[in-house]
């Protein structure tokens, strides 16, 4: 039997109706046996568990999200001054001439910090 389950990803509506199925059979047979007022209960607990799954699933989504913006924000940060020049160059957000100028900028500003013997990150782009 092994360790590969054999079955198929379900989607998320294809859970709930399944679901609702099931949830059908129960209160039927909660019906059958039990009594109205009982199967009212089941129903209305079944009625409550889907709102609270759908609640769930919109906080861990809400979640994710903020979480993934916070990774991208620290990648941002962590990437050297060239790096970020180019990802807002490749963006549109700079011109061609103020992308040079403010590579020029920051090549200036790195030899003025090597010369004075202050360890500076190396740059991902060499000055031609």
């Amino acid at each position: 039997m092994g360790s590969d389950s054999g079955g198929r990803n379900y989607s998320l509506t294809e859970i709930f109706a399944i679901k609702f199925v099931l949830a059908d059979i129960v209160i039927i047979a909660t019906l059958l046996f039990a009594g109205p007022i009982y199967a009212l209960a089941i129903t209305a607990l079944l009625v409550v568990s889907v709102f609270l799954v759908w609640y769930l699933m919109q906080r861990t989504e809400a979640a994710e999200d903020r979480t993934r913006a916070a990774d991208s924000e620290d990648e941002t940060a962590a990437l050297d001054p060239v790096t970020k020049l180019q990802h807002r160059y490749a963006d549109g957000d700079l011109t061609e001439a103020e992308f040079e100028a403010k590579l020029e900028q920051v090549i200036d500003a790195n030899e003025r910090a090597e010369r004075a013997g202050i360890e500076t990150r190396e740059l991902s782009l060499e000055r031609e």
